[in-house]
């Protein structure tokens, strides 16, 4: 099977959702003590996810947390260490669009980018350059959540487009 035809057959869907309000935490004191780090996912990778089971507080690089739709017990969680002076809370709004990647090929398809089994082996979650545009990428259980930064979707959406697009239209 030549590439152009094992292309053309990718099975995969990205869907494109709203994040709403993204919020960015960056600790002062890396690794952190005390009640700071109760709740918090601390090791690196770890993602800590809501009852439906979407990653609600990713733990994307040392001393630092992407907090995409904060619920209430979220927000309580970052206010909390902002008012113990742990760290401090970036309101990300617009920096981040979020894609959900599904599909039997979606591994396959990253794959034309990164190995993402090995860079998650271990880990929840990781911030990575797929496709040239800068990510957090996590698996959930349809396959992949993946937050871009803004200025690179239209690019990001349209990589995936080209691995769905016949290969004629190449």
């Amino acid at each position: 099977m030549t590439t152009q035809t094992a292309l053309k057959s990718l099975r995969i869907e990205l869907v494109a959702h709203s994040p709403g309000r993204v919020l960015e935490f960056v600790a002062f004191l890396y690794p952190a003590g005390g009640a700071f780090v109760v709740g918090w996912p601390s090791a690196p990778g770890e993602v800590r996810n809501d009852a439906e089971g979407r990653p609600v507080l990713l733990h994307v690089a040392p001393a630092r947390w992407l907090v995409p739709a904060p619920c209430d017990e979220i927000t309580a969680l970052v206010d909390a260490a902002v008012a113990a002076s742990a760290g401090m809370s970036i309101d990300a709004t617009g920096k981040w669009c979020e894609f959900h990647l599904s599909g039997p090929d979606a591994g396959r398809a990253l794959g034309l980018s990164i190995d993402s089994e090995s860079v998650l082996d271990g880990r929840e979650c990781a911030s990575v350059v797929l496709f040239d545009c800068p990510c957090v990428l996590a698996r959930v259980s349809s396959g992949y959540a993946i937050w871009v930064r803004a200025s690179f979707a239209v690019d990001f959406e349209a990589a995936f487009g080209r691995l769905r697009a016949p290969a004629r239209d190449r």
